[in-house]
């Protein structure tokens, strides 16, 4: 306001308090010496601040005090003489100061006035508090009237928003005494509310987690401890004196069977867990599916024997960059599960090839295939299809879980096509690049 009372208005404001001088000057000058004084109070009491000073230096004030009254001698001899003072027109601007309420003499305007051949310099200016005094009081109550309000608004609105924080300050102290039942009540379509359904959604990912968490603890605890039985009981059993050299065999190798299984079950584990908190490939290099399928067929080629199977496959897919110990291993668990969950003299056929930008490795069995329901947990940790049908196994239940946080590290994916008796076909599809 200050910036604009300069700019815009302080012009016009000495323009017209000159106008109004000359008036004054104009009616005192009709005037003689003993009228002044009372016609100069009459004019002070109607809303001015004025000073007038004769040419011999008499100088008196009527109307209200001003501030400051200093005016140098020669400024006062120049109206005196018939010049006029433009004070308001140009006070110096300051930064903290409006000059329309600077209450200083400079900040005036100045007329020539001659009463009786008395040449006299008269100046005035408006008397700010006389005129703004009430208003002044009126935006005063005003102003302190609007800092209530606001502060009962800041108020109002600081509740509203605390209100549902600290619902959600609640919330998250139940989840951590692993409580997710406290509903939470906030319906708002602001920066609040998307935190709210952020919350939720977070809380049920949680809880799913947790839960996830337990059913993983209850696994791998039976999955040691079946092993562990087994193995105490056979240990026991060798104690006896009475065994003959084939159960004592017998005994020794299912022994072996049970610390072989609990050595890949750590394994996995391992596996799992490193996988889980990778969140980049690193080590990746040019690499042959093709070659690594042969190796992994040649490796697993006395089992196909065991269970008398056939295995055909037609490799024709490009070089791709990848982690070779990583893709190996999931083509071994691949392998792995169509063999177990295949028949005697069943069937075995793998195929590369390359698919636009992508190359697939597709792997059919001609097994006990799943059903929709196994299909949709076949990818979770200790999930065995066997198992579910009463089929006696060595697996973890991890293999397809490793499989598939590899593949996805690759940035590819894994289709299946299976039914109960129909046989498993798995797909994957990576980038070749």
């Amino acid at each position: 306001m200050n910036t604009y009372y300069h700019q815009f208005v302080k012009e016009d404001n000495d323009a017209k308090n000159v106008a109004i001088a000359t008036e004054m000057a104009t009616y005192l000058e009709g005037l003689d010496s003993s009228q002044l004084s009372p016609a100069l109070k009459m004019l002070g009491a109607s809303g001015y601040q004025l000073y007038i000073e004769d040419e011999n230096g008499i100088g008196l004030f009527y109307g209200g005090e001003y501030r400051e009254k200093i005016l140098s001698k020669d400024l006062i001899s120049t109206v005196i003489a018939g010049d006029v003072y433009h004070g308001m027109l140009n006070f110096p601007r300051k930064t903290f100061v409006t000059g329309f309420f600077a209450n200083e003499l400079k900040n005036s305007v100045g007329v020539p006035l001659t009463v009786d051949g008395i040449e006299h310099a008269l100046f005035i200016r408006p008397n700010i508090d006389m005129l703004f005094g009430e208003l002044r009081l009126l935006f005063g109550g005003l102003g302190i009237g609007l800092m209530l309000l606001s502060i009962l608004g800041m108020i109002l609105v600081a509740r509203k928003l605390i209100h549902p924080i600290t619902h959600l300050t609640n919330v998250t102290k139940k989840m951590a005494i692993e409580s997710f039942d406290e509903p939470i009540n906030i319906h708002r379509k602001d920066e609040i509310g998307q935190l709210a359904e952020s919350f939720q959604l977070m809380r049920g990912q949680l809880k799913e987690l947790l839960k996830k968490r337990k059913e993983f603890v209850n696994n791998v605890s039976h999955d040691i401890q079946s092993p562990l039985h087994n193995i105490q009981s056979y240990l026991t059993l060798l104690d006896q004196p009475d065994l003959s050299k084939k159960q004592q065999t017998d005994y020794r190798n299912i022994v072996h069977i049970e610390t072989t299984r609990l050595s890949q079950l750590t394994k996995q584990l391992l596996s799992l867990t490193t996988l889980d908190e990778v969140t980049k490939l690193q080590d990746l290099e040019p690499l042959s599916i093709n070659t690594q399928w042969i190796e992994t067929i040649k490796r697993f080629r006395w089992k196909l024997e065991e269970k008398e199977m056939g295995l055909s496959h037609s490799l024709k897919a490009d070089n791709i960059m990848g982690n070779a110990p990583l893709l190996q291993t999931v083509w071994e668990n691949l392998l792995s599960n169509a063999i177990k969950y295949s028949e005697q003299n069943g069937n075995i056929y793998i195929e590369t090839f390359n698919d636009d930008n992508q190359i697939t490795i597709s792997i059919h069995d001609e097994g006990i295939g799943m059903s929709e329901e196994q299909l949709n947990q076949a990818f979770d940790r200790f999930y065995r299809v066997d198992k579910a049908r009463s089929r006696k196994t060595e697996g973890t239940g991890l293999g397809l879980a490793i499989v598939k946080n590899i593949i996805h590290l690759h940035k590819g994916s894994i289709t299946v096509k299976t039914g109960l008796q129909e046989g498993t076909t798995i797909s994957i599809h990576l980038p070749k690049e």
